[in-house]
């Protein structure tokens, strides 16, 4: 996994800067935001793991309100991995999504990734996209 430059802002979990011990717990989970119209784009780059899953729910719940969509897509192209307590957030954000109205599709997912969500029939209940344009035509119908 590739580091931001230094200088690029962005939401990136640093557990704490100055964490003793030779492990680094900088980048885990890296969350960018950018919107396409009136959805929200969400990029995760790392390992959505049962200690960065409370990050992604806060993270993105906050920039749903501040940005006032009713659609968003992640686009997982980054994602390396992910636990069942940070695949559950998926479910949980798309409920709330669709019960304000909105929706929410994932796009772009690595082999290891699409495995889980293809087990756990994700696209029986939201839209699994291989690209971010096909998701975003696929949520765009339920955010007009």
């Amino acid at each position: 996994m590739q580091s931001p430059p230094p200088d690029k802002k962005d939401l990136t979990t640093v557990l704490d800067e100055d964490t003793p011990g030779d492990l680094d717990f900088r980048n885990l989970m890296d969350i960018q935001f950018e919107t396409a119209g009136p959805i929200l784009v969400v990029t995760l780059q790392g390992r959505l793991d049962a200690t960065e899953h409370n990050m992604i729910k806060e993270s993105v719940s906050k920039e749903i309100e501040a940005s006032g969509t009713k659609g968003v897509v992640f686009d997982l192209a980054g994602l390396e991995y992910v636990s069942s307590a940070g695949f559950r957030e998926f479910f949980l954000l798309g409920r709330q999504l669709q019960r304000s109205g909105g929706g929410l599709a994932v796009c772009a997912l690595q082999p290891s990734v699409q495995r889980i969500f293809d087990i756990a029939q994700f696209q029986t209940a939201y839209p699994v996209c291989a690209t971010r344009d096909e998701a975003l035509v696929a949520i765009g119908s339920s955010v007009a």
